[in-house]
Formats: C-alpha cells, sequence, structure tokens
C-alpha cells in the first residue's frame, strides 16, 4: 500500500500529544549540581560559603565574597553506567562524554572609598552547565503487551484513507508496513500478533543538556552583609533517538516475524530566570544566606521524526524515505520557582561545614502554548498540565559541603546530597531518593588555585515504552553517574 501524498506536519492534536507531556517539564525542571572542582566536591553546598564562581547558581549573593577578581575554567568527564530491569531480565549500558563545566570571571571593584559601608561590588559573567542528557539505555525481555496493540488501538474507527493524516508516526506508519490490518466491519485495526509473548528489545539514546549564562551584581557591606542578583539565560538542547524491536516466538498462522519502529525527537530552546539571594554573617564563624529563584520561562521546538520496518515470511516492508512522517511545534514551558536556605559554620579559620536546603514546586511546572499565557487560540496543555499536578509534589533537596586545609594551601573536601523522588507516593512504585556522593582536592600556588573532584549521582527511575497501567511495561533502570572535574582558577 503506497500513499499518495507527503505527510510534514506542524500541528496535529495526535502529535501534539504525542511530543509534549509532563515528563518534557520534569526533564527541563531539574538541574544537576554541575561546577568548579571544588563545588562539585562538596556535592554543590555552597549557598552560605561564597567566593567560588559556581556560587552563583545557588546564590548569586555569594558572589559578594570576593574580594579579588578571579578567572576559572573547568572541564568535566562523565562516565554512566546504567542498569535496567525489565520482566526479569537485566541488561547493562556505558557511555562515556568530555564537557566543558563552567567558566567565567569575576569583576571585583574597591567601593570603600565612598564610605556608606559598602566595601567591595562584583560583576560576575559566565557559563555552567546544569544537566547532562548523555544516556543510553536499553532493556529487553518477553512481554504479551506489544506496541503494535497500541498502534491498532490509536487508529480505532478512522478509515484507512485517512489514516496517514490522522495517525502519522503510529498507526500510519504499522497499516504501510502491513504490520496492522483494517477489518472495514468493525472499524477495528488488527495487529498480525499470535497470542503468544513478543521478545522485546528497545534502545534509547539521549544526548545533550541544559547550560546557562549567568549575569550577577553583588555587594559587600561592612563584611557582614552581601547581597546579589542574576539574570540566567538557559539554553535547552535535548535529543532522543530509540529503536524498538519486538520478535514473534510464535508465528503460526500470521507472515509477521518481527518489527522496528524508530523514532528521533530533537527539542532545543531559550529561557530566562532571575535570581535574588543575601547572605548574612551574625559572627565570624557562623553564616546565613536565603535565594529565591524564579520560574524559568522558556520557548521551546520540538522536531520528530518516525520510521518503520517489518519483517514478514516473504520479504522486508519498509517506509520510502520521502512518505517518512515528520513533526514540527513550538510552545512554551514555565518550570518551578526554587526557594533555598544555607547555613555554614567556619572551622578555625581552616574550613567550614556548609549546608543547603532547596525547595522546588515540581508540580507547579506547566506546558504553554506559543505566545504563553496570552494565546488563547493554541492547544492549551490542559490535561497535560493535570497530570503535572496529578503526578509531581513539592520536595526538599538537602546538600552537605565539608572543606578543610590538612596542610598549608592543600584542602580536602566531602559532600553529600539526599534528592527525593519528584513524584507523588501514589504514582508509580519509585520511592528510591536519588544520591549524590563526592570528595576532592585543592591546591594553591600563589594566585592560581587547582581543584580535582570526584563525585557519584545515583539515579532512580521508571520507564514505559507504552501503557503504563500494566506494570509488564515498566523498566527500572539504575544509573551511575562518574564526575570527574578539573578546574584552573586564576586571582588578579
Amino acid at each position: 500500500m503506497i500513499r499518495s501524498i507527503v505527510i510534514t506536519i506542524s500541528l496535529l492534536l495526535g502529535g501534539i500529544s504525542y511530543a509534549q507531556n509532563e515528563n518534557d517539564v520534569l526533564r527541563y525542571s531539574t538541574t544537576d549540581v554541575y561546577g568548579s572542582a571544588r563545588f562539585e566536591a562538596m556535592a554543590g553546598s555552597f549557598g552560605a560559603l561564597g567566593a567560588d564562581f559556581s556560587a552563583i547558581q545557588i546564590n548569586p549573593a555569594s558572589m559578594g565574597r570576593f574580594s579579588s577578581s578571579q578567572a576559572s575554567f573547568s572541564f568535566n568527564n562523565t562516565i554512566v553506567q546504567t542498569t535496567g530491569l525489565y520482566n526479569d531480565v537485566r541488561t547493562k549500558t556505558n557511555n562515556n562524554s568530555f564537557k566543558i563545566s563552567n567558566a567565567g570571571a569575576v569583576i571585583t571593584n574597591d567601593i570603600s572609598v565612598k564610605n556608606d559601608g559598602r566595601l567591595y561590588n562584583q560583576i560576575t559573567v559566565g557559563y555552567t552547565r546544569l544537566k547532562n542528557f548523555d544516556y543510553n539505555r536499553r532493556y529487553e525481555g518477553q512481554n504479551f503487551y506489544s506496541l503494535l496493540d497500541v498502534f491498532a488501538n490509536m487508529g480505532y474507527g478512522i478509515d484507512p484513507e485517512f489514516i496517514y493524516t490522522e495517525r502519522p508516526f503510529t498507526t500510519g506508519l504499522a497499516y504501510d508496513t502491513y504490520a496492522v490490518d483494517y477489518d472495514p466491519s468493525t472499524g477495528e485495526y488488527i495487529s498480525r500478533l499470535t497470542p503468544g509473548d513478543m521478545y522485546h528489545n528497545r534502545e534509547i539514546n539521549t544526548s545533550g543538556g541544559i547550560g546557562e549564562f549567568h549575569i550577577g551584581y553583588s555587594e559587600n557591606y561592612m563584611n557582614k552583609l552581601y547581597y546579589g542578583v542574576s539574570l540566567g539565560i538557559r539554553r535547552f538542547n535535548y535529543e532522543q533517538d530509540y529503536v524498538h524491536n519486538e520478535t514473534l516466538l510464535d508465528t503460526s498462522g500470521v507472515s509477521l516475524r518481527s518489527f522496528d519502529y524508530i523514532y528521533n525527537l530533537a527539542t532545543s530552546g531559550t529561557g530566562y530566570n532571575l535570581k535574588l539571594g543575601f547572605l548574612y554573617l551574625p559572627s565570624d564563624f557562623f553564616r546565613i544566606g536565603f535565594a529565591f529563584e524564579s520560574p524559568t520561562i522558556a520557548t521551546l521546538e520540538d522536531n520528530w521524526r518516525a520510521n518503520m520496518t517489518a519483517t514478514h515470511d516473504y520479504g522486508t516492508e519498509s517506509i520510502q524515505e520521502k512518505y517518512v512522517p515528520e513533526g514540527r511545534f513550538e510552545y512554551q514551558l514555565k518550570t518551578p520557582m526554587k526557594i533555598r536556605g544555607s547555613f555554614a559554620y567556619v572551622l578555625n579559620y581552616r574550613g567550614a561545614v556548609n549546608v543547603d536546603l532547596e525547595m522546588a514546586r515540581f508540580n507547579a511546572g506547566e506546558l504553554r502554548p506559543e505566545g504563553g499565557a496570552f494565546n488563547t487560540q493554541g492547544y492549551n496543555f490542559a490535561a497535560e498540565n493535570e497530570e503535572v499536578q496529578n503526578q509531581f509534589r513539592t520536595v526538599l533537596n538537602t546538600r552537605i559541603g565539608f572543606e578543610y586545609m590538612i596542610l598549608k594551601d592543600v584542602f580536602v573536601r566531602a559532600g553529600y546530597a539526599l534528592l527525593p523522588q519528584p513524584y507523588k507516593k501514589q504514582v508509580g512504585n519509585l520511592n528510591m531518593p536519588n544520591q549524590t556522593f563526592a570528595g576532592g582536592l585543592g591546591w594553591k600556588i600563589n594566585n592560581i588555585n587547582l581543584d580535582l573532584s570526584y563525585r557519584q549521582l545515583r539515579l532512580n527511575s521508571e520507564y514505559y515504552a507504552f501503557d503504563p497501567s500494566k506494570s509488564e511495561n515498566r523498566t527500572e533502570f539504575t544509573s551511575v553517574l562518574h564526575n570527574i572535574v578539573f578546574t584552573f582558577n586564576l586571582t588578579f
């Protein structure tokens, strides 16, 4: 069956619901603690200490702790080991990525000559990578349920003449490759499967990240009160490719032997946020900080395409390249605001302990049509935003960092972070929090600082290829990220 038209879609409700949902809100609302080696070695717990370029992402007032100018540059190498568990079958994958973790400068000015209590001000400019999407994941195993069943159900009541325009990314592909048939007497599409299990194998590759350009201003008042503000220009780049393969274990009475469904999604966009903060020193040894991060309002563009091949007993059915469906859609995303409280204690001027508490209301994130709240004509994402509120909750992230000078100009550091799952308890079976363990060393040579850190992050997630109402379709992924960071700092 050959199509008579080329399908290029910019706006189809079926395509939209297939591409943007509550998972996108969560993906772009969570960030990691990437930054300088000193920052990562202390698990990103730096809100009340300051005097490190990466601390601007926690509290811009912490830049007020600089009494001299500084330039910083950091490299990050991340090794990701992922284990997938699907219907008692365990799979493992590995990947490695090398990135610039952060780069920037703090320009400090002495303004004490004004005699108004203000001692220094700082202008901070730079870049920080907030999240890494470079993952390879895979699962395999037997399952009675098939992706073809989903595609067949999605086409119910649609005449084959219109299936390529109404369901171009799903049922249309399956019908074109003879993986499903159409029964005109019932209006149903029927998958060419036998009543037994299928053997599933899906490989998911993602890449990209979230990075933020910072422009900040801060001041030091009497070495007691520090305050600051920063504008964040956030860049989003995300790409997902997956190949879903199913093989019939029993082929009696049908021509179908196996099929491959290939899907690609590329998302890019820019968002803006504002951070405000202050830092107060009630004594020489105790410090208190507070910061507010506004929601990031981002404009995103999704581009996606899907393809399919089916192997039959007589050969392979595939889609001609000119008929491969493509989609494009622009929309807005609002991430939840974040509030941070920080507490630090200085240990005899040789070290410090810092605790950061961060509250994030993940159920306040939302998708918006292009043009935001002022657009009343576009798709309003009401169903998707309702799922955001139904599935996600407010969490309190806790980060603890420690630094101590063991020898003259030689520092040892350690950190731990506890990151609760954003899902409500009644949603799924994922309750185990994500955790970060970190450590590192620092060496000061005149006006140069060299820092090295190692941070391990354990991420637990659930993945449903389709139909999350059935536990048989659930894959449990555990990823262990090994981050190694080297930072060069120059004080001038």
